[in-house]
């Protein structure tokens, strides 16, 4: 039998940025400016996937 896997195990930094992204492009969506908040969602999926990582390594 296989051992249960937790949600950290499957997070790392591109599942952070595209999570975000995507999170931004809805956002953008529904308040007209797409571009903008793609940006926004992307750059605050890098800053939570790096701290995440981080938390990750000390952790260990």
């Amino acid at each position: 039998m296989e051992k249960k896997r937790r949600i950290s195990d499957y997070w790392n930094v591109g599942t952070s940025i595209g999570l975000c992204a995507a999170i931004g492009i809805v956002l953008g969506a529904l308040l007209g400016n797409l571009v903008l908040w793609l940006c926004i969602g992307a750059a605050v999926g890098v800053v939570l996937g790096a701290v995440s990582q981080v938390y990750k390594q000390k952790k260990k």
